[in-house]
């Protein structure tokens, strides 16, 4: 693992959650400007992306409801 922080991961995820729940994965409708200036640039190079994104906060959330 790289020298990112558990805080940080646990403050991105959230941030994900976000994202995906509350702004149905459209970063133009999600209010974190830092984050979402970087999401945009991750989907506009990669629009599939958020389809694994969603995957992804989807198997997290069923790891942690166990």
């Amino acid at each position: 693992m790289s020298n990112v922080s558990l805080s940080q991961i646990a403050a991105d995820l959230s941030r994900l959650h976000n994202l995906l729940s509350l702004a149905d994965g459209d970063p133009y409708e999600y209010v974190d400007l830092p984050f979402e200036a970087a999401v945009k640039r991750r989907l506009n190079r990669d629009p599939a992306q958020v389809l694994r994104l969603r995957r992804m906060a989807t198997e997290v959330a069923m790891l942690c409801s166990d």
